[in-house]
């Protein structure tokens, strides 16, 4: 589409400036004002969507606005820069990408690691510290794609610098890109061609290759593509091709000519937001994103851009050109920048789930806290911080802020690890007493008050489900699946020649019975094997959602099957004395087709394994699944509600949902097939607790804390050996 620029000045001709040109472009600085409008767009689509995601559930998308936009404005100016000189000077332009951004997203991370070790409790330190070197280090977006993938770290709760993923993605963008545009530049002058159409054509096939990138990553692993530069890179890639097609209205263009472009401008523009539009409330987190669906917003913002500044009365430009959405454009960085860390500190400060007036009064203070940074840290930074340095200074500089900080977030791990220990002495003169966790249930123990508040915080790594004991390692004939070896061997028989063989099967959830089951395994004098897989029911159905969110990716469904049909071959060929399972039925859901209830497919699924395995002898013991915590039990709750722990509590009736698993081997009536219920440990006839015995009953947002797994020990002990005769 062509485009009226009046701040492109590489033709000689001037071109025609209208009275709504002018309006829409700030003659002193430059600066189009539409552009600014969807700067102003896109931070508020992203805003609301995180303090309201009912709202706006697809605001995400304002994130792809930004990228279109920095493709066009950046490889705008190296165009110019090119066209001029034939050259790109690299040291002048990362210094003042350095200058531009650097200083404000240094602030602000120090700020919030300083609140974070204030106001937070000490299991969210590991996390944030990391993430804060991660994200100075401008390598966020990819430590997150790590974690998207990472069963273990799917219930980790947000850091404060999670936001700066897209800094690090356009960063790294604009550490290539002008190396791309000089290649292509330097082509077209040694073959003597147009240099725009090299330009085009090179920056188009990049773009094409990088969007198929994109749609078939997204397929094969949506939560990774969301993160990572090559699905993203497309995106600035139309900005830049908004750049290079850009034409240049010289004064042999009539008023008719202008007249009409005018128009096809505003109806261009409409569409354009219109699409935006539809997109942030159409998305949501089911929608798979990146992938094609990102081209809407892409697309929309493309025809704003392209459209130029110019339009009609009735372009929404005239209408978003006035000064408040011009304001929040200008402070568009700094909002995004602020924004964040208040949102995640806002309970902590509160001391409660921030409500309607709490989330507008962290709107608010985000607003002031970014006009303040622009006019003190992004301004002074960009126009005042190392005047007429060289760009080795301005580099020098950079590397001396990042050390710096990675030294104050090493800080908060040397503070971390001083509270753990802390902990754990406190948790190991509580696990002596008779009121420690589950035992303060049993009546002859006489514990007045066993759901008070905890007397220790038994979070962090050392509560961590995912643990491995020393009688274990790795298989030396191991069950791998897509490079994962998933199954180890435990010797807890003190070398016994004959003692029974035991297996561990199932998902995290079966993982957090770990320290239970290697007790009984050491009472019992077993060998042990376990074969666990965090998201993976082992029944050979596909898994379509997980915690009630679609969750199709073929390659976590071919590996979930593989893993199953392993895992029964195996136990099949070992004839094991016994396998423990359990699963996390009531959150993993499976499809055979049918359309039949959950219930029923587990039952049938379910009971074709358990009566594999026992058809050689193998005893089969599944593990009721612990109930739900339904966001309310966890240690962030319990954070909140230190001295009221009820509060963190959940109704029987909510939390004590079905377990599939469970009900299909009781729904069998097979004698070698057995449950163990420990419900009661968990909740009483009314109320599933989140302290007991003074102990913080949950590790996350749905397994229990190894502790209290451990407390149980005595009552699992007991209706174990019941169930065996």
């Amino acid at each position: 589409m062509k485009q009226n620029l009046v701040e492109n000045a590489s033709a000689s001709p001037a071109p025609i400036v209208t009275r709504a040109t002018r309006m829409l472009a700030d003659a002193s600085t430059g600066t189009r004002k539409d552009i600014q409008a969807l700067r102003a767009l896109a931070v508020t689509l992203v805003v609301i969507n995180h303090l309201w995601p009912e709202s706006l559930p697809g605001g995400y998308v304002g994130v792809d606005v930004f990228f279109v936009i920095s493709g066009y404005l950046i490889s705008k100016h190296l165009l110019g820069e090119l066209e001029r000189s034939g050259r790109i000077k690299l040291g002048q332009f990362y210094s003042r990408r350095i200058k531009r951004l650097l200083p404000a997203a240094t602030v602000v991370a120090v700020v919030a690691l300083a609140a974070s070790w204030l106001l937070l409790p000490f299991p969210r330190w590991l996390a944030i510290a990391q993430e804060t070197m991660a994200s100075v280090m401008y390598v966020e977006n990819w430590v997150l794609a790590a974690k998207s993938v990472d069963y273990s770290a799917h219930n980790d709760a947000a850091s404060t610098v999670q936001h700066y993923w897209s800094l690090s993605v356009e960063e790294q963008f604009y550490l290539v890109w002008p190396l791309l545009l000089v290649v292509l530049f330097k082509l077209a002058s040694r073959h003597k061609l147009r240099g725009r159409r090299v330009l085009g054509t090179g920056v188009a096939a990049v773009s094409i290759a990088a969007f198929a990138f994109c749609i078939w990553f997204t397929y094969a692993s949506r939560s990774e593509a969301y993160f990572v530069t090559p699905a993203r890179v497309w995106e600035f890639g139309v900005g830049a091709l908004i750049a290079i097609c850009a034409a240049t209205l010289n004064d042999k263009t009539t008023r008719a000519v202008a007249l009409k472009r005018r128009m096809v401008s505003g109806v261009a523009q409409w569409l354009g937001y219109g699409l935006i539009a539809v997109s942030a409330f159409a998305y949501g987190e089911q929608t798979f994103f990146p992938g094609i669906a990102a081209a809407v917003p892409v697309f929309g913002t493309l025809l704003v851009i392209a459209s130029g500044p110019a339009a009609p009365i009735w372009s929404p430009n005239r209408l978003l050109s006035g000064r408040p959405v011009q304001f929040i454009g200008d402070v568009s960085y700094s909002l995004y920048l602020w924004h964040w860390p208040l949102i995640v500190l806002a309970p902590a400060a509160l001391s409660r789930t921030p409500g309607a007036l709490d989330k507008l009064g962290v709107l608010i203070l985000a607003v002031g806290l970014a006009y303040l940074s622009k006019k003190l840290i992004e301004d002074p930074g960009r126009t005042k911080l190392l005047v007429g340095a060289k760009p080795r200074k301005v580099f020098i500089a950079m590397v001396v802020a990042v050390v710096v900080v990675c030294a104050l977030a090493g800080t908060l791990l040397i503070g971390l690890g001083q509270a753990q220990r802390a902990e754990a002495g406190k948790l190991g003169d509580l696990a002596g007493q008779p009121c420690y966790g589950a035992r303060s249930l049993d009546p002859s123990n006489g514990c007045p008050e066993p759901f008070a508040a905890a007397q220790v915080a038994n979070v962090g790594d050392n509560e961590a489900p995912w643990f491995d004991a020393p009688e274990c390692k790795q298989s030396p004939d191991p069950i791998i699946v897509h490079d994962q070896k998933l199954l180890s061997e435990c010797d807890f028989a003190g070398g016994v020649a004959d003692a029974p063989t035991v297996w561990l099967v199932g998902d995290s959830h079966a993982e957090q019975w770990k320290t239970a089951v290697y007790e009984l395994a050491k009472l019992h004098k077993w060998k042990l094997k376990e074969s666990l897989l965090g998201g993976c029911p082992f029944v050979d159905v596909k898994r379509v959602a997980f915690m009630g969110n679609p969750s199709a990716e073929p390659e976590i469904q071919r590996r979930c099957l593989e893993w199953g049909d392993q895992l029964t071959r195996r136990i099949m060929l070992d004839e094991p004395d016994m396998v423990f399972a359990s699963s996390f039925g009531a959150g993993e859901e499976i499809d055979d087709g049918t359309n039949r209830s959950q219930t029923e497919q587990y039952r049938d699924s379910a009971t074709k394994r358990f009566s594999e395995w026992t058809a050689s002898g193998t005893r089969v013991f599944v593990l009721r699944d612990t109930p739900l915590t339904l966001d309310r039990s966890g240690p962030e709750c319990l954070a909140l509600n230190q001295s009221n722990p009820l509060a963190c509590a959940n109704k029987r009736e909510d939390a004590l949902v079905a377990d599939p698993l469970a009900d299909a081997a009781k729904q069998m009536n097979n004698p070698n097939v057995n449950v163990l219920d420990l419900s009661d440990q968990f909740c009483n006839e009314r109320t599933c607790h989140a302290v007991i015995g003074g102990l913080q009953v949950y590790f996350d947002s749905d397994h229990a804390s190894r502790s209290y797994i451990h407390s149980t020990v005595p009552v699992l002990a007991e209706r174990f050996k019941s169930a065996s005769r």
